[in-house]
């Protein structure tokens, strides 16, 4: 397991929640696809903040990666609820001097995903 690695995540894990934690709560980007995800799954603004709250190492897929439409990184987590399993891309935004826990996408994962972490998943190493 690389030790750098999931301490990064957990670094970013934890700055993340910090500032959700906080007043500003977790912005959810309001992209059609992610506010049909979140009806459709029956979830309010609480249900979804404790999804995203409990995201732990298990559920990293990915990043940082630059994010393309803005500047910073973005970071790729999944989670299954019920039958579903969701992308979810998170970032730490800076916005009017203050930084904010943002949701970029949470829908129905369109591939399948990995889960670089999990005991169980299969990596190609080579």
């Amino acid at each position: 397991m690389d030790e750098q690695k999931v301490t990064q995540i957990r670094s970013f894990l934890k700055e993340f929640k910090r500032i959700a934690s906080g007043g500003r709560g977790i912005y959810l980007v309001p992209r059609e696809e992610s506010l049909k995800t979140l009806a459709d799954l029956g979830l309010t603004k609480k249900n979804f903040k404790e999804i995203i709250m409990s995201l732990s190492v298990l559920e990293y897929c990915e990043g940082p990666k630059r994010d393309l439409d803005r500047p910073g990184e973005v970071w790729i987590f999944g989670k299954q609820i019920g039958w579903k399993e969701i992308y979810i891309k998170l970032k730490v935004a800076q916005g009017s001097g203050k930084r904010i826990a943002k949701c970029i996408s949470f829908h129905p994962a369109a591939f399948t995903l990995c889960f670089p972490f999990r005991p169980n998943e299969r990596r190609d190493e080579s």
